[in-house]
């Protein structure tokens, strides 16, 4: 290792949305069986998973530029 390597402060943890994609998925599907269109509920909870999640990494993203 060199010395700049040594020097650098640890990298923050990087915040992680994937959660969203999961909980959308199953909260869509249960709410879909529920309204008797499952696909439709699956396909509408993995959008609003996936949106939180990019929000998530946009926000996680400018959050890490700031402490560069």
């Amino acid at each position: 290792m060199n010395d700049q390597e040594q020097n650098q402060a640890p990298a923050r943890p990087r915040l992680g949305g994937g959660i969203f994609l999961f909980v959308g998925l199953l909260i869509g599907s249960i709410a879909g069986i529920a309204l008797n269109e499952p696909s439709i509920g699956m396909i509408s909870g993995f959008v609003v998973g996936g949106l939180l999640a990019i929000l998530i990494w946009l926000f996680d993203s400018k959050r890490g530029s700031k402490g560069r």
